[in-house]
This record gives C-alpha cells, sequence and structure tokens, in this order.
C-alpha cells in the first residue's frame, strides 16, 4: 500500500510540473498578454496586480491588497490619468497548480518573469508592478530584467527575505520591522507554519469550519494595512511616477 501511495505521489508531482511547465504557462501568459495590450489602448498608466499567497485570487477580492490598487488609482485619476489594472495568476486554485507552482516557487518565478518582461517593455506607457509577499518576489524579477525602462515601477508589500533583491531606483519596497517573512525569521516561520498554522487548521477541519492552510497560518507582521502605508506610497507616485 505504501508503495503505492509513492508511485501515486511521484506520478502527481511529475504530471504537476508538466502541466505548469507546458499547459498552465503557455496558456496564462497568452491571456495575460491580450489582457495587457487591451489595457494598453484606453489608459495612460496599468497596474499589474500581484497578489499573495499562491496568486489565485482574483484582485477584487484581495482585500490585503486591493486597497493600494484602489488608492493608486483613484490618486492617478484625480491627476488626470486614466489607470487599468491587469491580473497576473501565478498559478490555478486547485492541487495540481499548487503542486507545480513549488517548481517555479523555488527558482523565485524567473520563467514567469522572462516572458512578462517582454511584453511589458515594448511601449512607453507607465507601468505599475504592484505585489505582495509572494507577488513581490516576481516584481522584484520583473524589475532587475528592466532597469534599462524608465516608464515601468514597482511597490512591493512583505517580500520575503529570499529571492534577488534587485537595486532598480524605481523600486518602492515595504517592510515592516516585525515581518518574520521578510526578515528571515526562520524558527518563527517554522512555528507558524508546521506547529500552529497546522494545528489550527486540524482543529477547524475537525469542527466542520475547513479553511486552507494559507489562512491558517498567521505569520507575525505580515500584514500591511493602508493606512500605515499610503503616505510613503504618495510620495513614490509623486517623486518617481508623476
Amino acid at each position: 500500500m505504501i508503495d503505492g501511495l509513492l508511485l501515486f505521489l511521484a506520478v502527481s508531482i511529475l504530471y504537476s510540473f508538466w502541466w505548469f511547465d507546458f499547459y498552465f504557462i503557455k496558456k496564462n501568459i497568452s491571456k495575460f498578454e491580450i489582457d495587457f495590450k487591451n489595457a494598453l489602448k484606453d489608459n495612460d498608466v496599468i497596474i499589474i496586480f500581484n497578489a499573495g499567497g499562491w496568486g489565485t485570487i482574483n484582485y477584487k477580492e484581495a482585500f490585503d491588497l486591493n486597497p493600494f490598487s484602489d488608492f493608486i488609482t483613484d490618486y492617478l485619476s484625480v491627476r488626470g490619468l486614466k489607470v487599468g489594472i491587469v491580473q497576473y495568476f501565478r498559478t490555478e486554485d486547485h492541487l495540481i497548480g499548487k503542486i507545480g507552482y513549488f517548481k517555479d516557487y523555488v527558482f523565485d518565478f524567473q520563467r514567469q518573469a522572462e516572458l512578462i518582461t517582454p511584453i511589458i517593455s515594448d511601449n512607453n506607457k507607465k507601468i505599475i508592478l504592484l505585489g505582495l509577499s509572494n507577488g513581490a518576489l516576481i516584481a522584484d524579477e520583473i524589475m532587475e530584467r528592466t532597469k534599462n525602462k524608465k516608464n515601468v515601477f514597482s511597490i512591493e508589500f512583505g517580500k520575503p527575505f529570499f529571492g534577488i533583491k534587485s537595486d532598480n531606483e524605481n523600486i518602492l519596497l515595504i517592510n515592516e520591522f516585525e515581518d518574520d517573512l521578510s526578515n528571515g525569521n526562520t524558527w518563527q516561520l517554522f512555528k507558524a507554519t508546521f506547529i500552529f498554522g497546522t494545528f489550527k487548521w486540524i482543529r477547524n477541519f475537525i469542527l466542520g469550519e475547513g479553511i486552507s492552510l494559507g489562512k491558517a497560518v498567521n505569520i507575525k507582521g505580515h500584514y500591511y494595512p493602508l493606512e500605515k502605508h499610503k503616505e510613503r506610497v504618495r510620495v513614490f507616485i509623486d517623486k518617481k511616477i508623476l
């Protein structure tokens, strides 16, 4: 029985990697390119929305990052600029999608960043990469590849301690001092994920209040309220984008 389970697990992982590399990325990049080019037609500024976590939640429902996209949109609109939002989904919300995601995650989304970069670079309109947590990882990868582009900017929150640290001057990176994920407090991250988070997930499952493991994990300091950070965002927009 154990051999059968191991075989099933191995086949699932291999299939997930194949699905991610040869199906999902191709389809996802194609859709992103169409959405991006359509947004370019009617807008002066394009916000590329990169949600945290798995990057699968619709931006309208991303209550941790959506307030910032609304604030930026409103701020620029008052100054006479039309703003469009294009979302980039990093995987799909199912088991195969999440297993396949891990391989790309280990390499900091380098492949996806390489495919996104030429799409957004071939224009002169202002582009703002907006990313939270894992979404900030891929934003930084793209910014490292667009150092020669004066119209591409990035506003990032809670970027994990691993991954590249681009020195592109068009990046606003906001990491809380207390954020265990941003500051690489590995023991605290281990406890939050594999002890407290797992216990909460199992408890809620037993009580019939099923929640995802991602929602069960509570990382200290990894929360970025708009009211606390909007002034830094405003100053960055005034200085770099307007």
